[in-house]
């Protein structure tokens, strides 16, 4: 690679390299364009136009967030600018492009109590809005940016889900603070006004975890945001949504969700939501070789891969079709 493609940013926290590269799908056998990075990449945002990269500045007294942005148009990259925030980045769920804006919220470490922050960023990197000095104790789990409303949720005792108005970028506004025990850190928009929670239940002293909670929010007034149903997995501790979103089904359409459930057992379940009924598990299975699990469907078959083992079910009713053992 020419030097003139190798970036060096202010702040290296590795010395490997991120590559980027463009890649025709009519002529695959060619690169396009390519550009390089001198650090390790922490989190990404992909969006129609452009790449965010995010990485953590440890070595100074506060945590930055330093955010590279790329454009990515017709196979030609090219770098557009970088940002250096206060805070640390929880997921890549916590960046988000809209309008040419950049929305972030981060949480900052460094004081005596932790505090978090939103900033929406311009086309040059600059900020131009921000909320600080928010949820003053707690850290943020989970977030989820749509059209002009941004969520998050925040934790210590109980679990405040934060409405945000991000219609003027000059100037954020909170709308809404829904607080409820436990705390979500998993969002997925869920049809039409409706937001769905994956996360744990905990007592509201914040000591005792009662298990794995899923919430159904109405956030069809965003100023307003209710929690319509609950569901409490009580002998399950943990899953895999948190940490590996991937592995995460979910299909509002087809009304069912999924994913791996850990406690006394380990088990893929899946769930449908009715307004009127709540959550109900619809299947769950034992799994032996649960590295890692995906549920995915082609037509009107459930496919469950575990480790090397594949294996096939009516979407409707999962019943047991076939197996493969690889």
């Amino acid at each position: 690679m020419e030097s003139s493609d190798i970036f060096l940013p202010e702040y290296q926290n590795s010395t490997s390299c991120l590559v980027i590269s463009s890649v025709s799908t009519g002529k695959p056998d060619a690169i396009i364009d390519q550009k390089a990075v001198v650090s390790a990449a922490e989190n990404f945002y992909v969006s129609e136009n452009n790449i965010y990269i995010s990485n953590t500045n440890w070595s100074s007294d506060v945590t930055m967030t330093q955010i590279l942005k790329f454009s990515c148009q017709k196979g030609k990259i090219q770098a557009k600018g970088a940002a250096d925030l206060k805070g640390s980045l929880n997921d890549s769920f916590s960046m988000n492009e809209y309008n040419s804006y950049l929305r972030v919220v981060l949480t900052d470490y460094s004081g005596e109590t932790q505090k978090n922050a939103l900033y929406v960023l311009d086309d040059a990197m600059q900020v131009c809005g921000n909320i600080g000095d928010l949820a003053e104790g707690e850290d943020i789990r989970s977030a989820r940016f749509l059209g002009d409303i941004g969520y998050f949720v925040t934790f210590k005792q109980i679990d405040p889900l934060f409405s945000v108005d991000l219609s003027d970028p000059s100037n954020p506004k909170i709308i809404g603070e829904l607080k409820i025990p436990g705390f979500s850190d998993y969002l997925h928009p869920y049809g039409d006004g409706k937001l769905l929670g994956i996360g744990l239940s905990v007592d509201e002293e914040g000591m005792t975890t009662e298990g794995v909670k899923l919430s159904m929010f109405d956030i069809s007034d965003p100023a307003n945001v209710k929690e319509m149903s609950t569901y409490v997995l009580e002998n399950v501790l943990s899953t895999d949504a948190g940490y590996n979103y991937k592995a995460v089904f979910a299909d509002a359409e087809k009304n069912l969700f999924g994913f791996m459930a850990y406690g006394d057992s380990i088990e893929y379940k899946m769930f449908t939501y009715d307004e009127a009924e709540g959550f109900k598990e619809v299947f769950s299975k034992d799994i032996v070789n649960y590295g890692n699990v995906r549920g995915l469907y082609i037509g009107e078959t459930f496919y469950l891969v575990a480790g090397n083992t594949v294996e096939s079910f009516t979407l409707n009713g999962f019943e047991k079709i076939d197996d493969l053992v690889l």
